[in-house]
C-alpha cells in the first residue's frame, strides 16, 4: 500500500514528465470597440510614453517604478522603454512596427527572459467605432512552460481588457485630452 508521502512524489513526477510533453506556445488576446478616430487611437497606442497612464501597468500603481525610455529628452514617440519597480517587476518592449493603418507590433521582456514575447495592438473599422485588438503570442520553454502555456490566456486576457479599457477612457476624452497630455504629434498624424 502506498504511503501518502510517495503519492505525493508519484504526482509530481507525473506533473513535471507530462509538461515536458505539453506545448509551450501560447495565443492570447482580447478586444474592445473604441468610438473614436484611428488616428486618436493611435496616437496613444503608438507612444510609449502614454502607456504608464492608461494601460493595466499604471505608474500610479507602483510609484517608485522606473520608466526609462529611449527618447528620454521627449518630444518625439519612444519606440522602445523598459520599467523597474517592486510591484511592476521588470521587463522591456520595444515596437518593432508602427501604422496608422494596420496598428503596432511589438517584442516583450519580462524580467532577465532573452527570448521575447510578441504582441500586436492592431485596428479594424466596425459598425460604432475601431475594434481594436491587442494579442501576445510566444513559447514558453520547460517543463512548466507547457503548463504555463495553458493558462496564459486567463492570466493575461483581464490585463488586456483594462487596458483596452484604459485605452477608451483616455480616447473618451477627444482631442482635446490628448493635446492637455502634452502630445503635440497628433496634429502631425491629423494632418493638421
Amino acid at each position: 500500500m502506498l504511503t501518502f508521502a510517495k503519492r505525493l512524489l508519484i504526482f509530481m513526477l507525473l506533473v513535471f514528465f507530462a509538461g515536458w510533453f505539453l506545448p509551450g506556445d501560447f495565443d492570447a488576446e482580447a478586444e474592445l470597440v473604441i468610438d473614436a478616430d484611428r488616428p486618436l487611437i493611435h496616437s496613444y497606442v503608438s507612444d510609449l510614453w502614454t502607456w504608464p497612464d492608461w494601460t493595466a501597468w499604471r505608474a500610479e500603481d507602483d510609484p517608485e517604478c522606473v520608466f526609462t525610455y529611449d527618447d528620454p529628452a521627449g518630444g518625439s514617440k519612444s519606440m522602445s522603454y523598459s520599467w523597474d519597480g517592486p510591484e511592476l517587476g521588470t521587463g522591456k518592449l520595444t515596437i518593432t512596427s508602427a501604422t496608422l493603418k494596420e496598428g503596432i507590433t511589438f517584442d516583450l521582456w519580462f524580467g532577465d527572459e532573452t527570448d521575447a514575447t510578441h504582441g500586436s495592438i492592431t485596428y479594424s473599422d466596425v459598425e460604432g467605432g475601431v475594434l481594436v485588438t491587442w494579442r501576445l503570442w510566444g513559447d514558453l520553454p520547460g517543463y512548466a512552460g507547457g503548463w504555463f502555456a495553458l493558462m496564459m490566456d486567463s492570466f493575461a486576457t483581464p490585463d488586456f481588457d483594462e487596458s483596452l479599457a484604459g485605452l477608451k477612457e483616455a480616447c473618451d476624452k477627444g482631442l482635446e485630452g490628448r493635446l492637455e497630455a502634452g502630445a503635440k504629434e497628433v496634429l502631425e498624424v491629423l494632418g493638421s
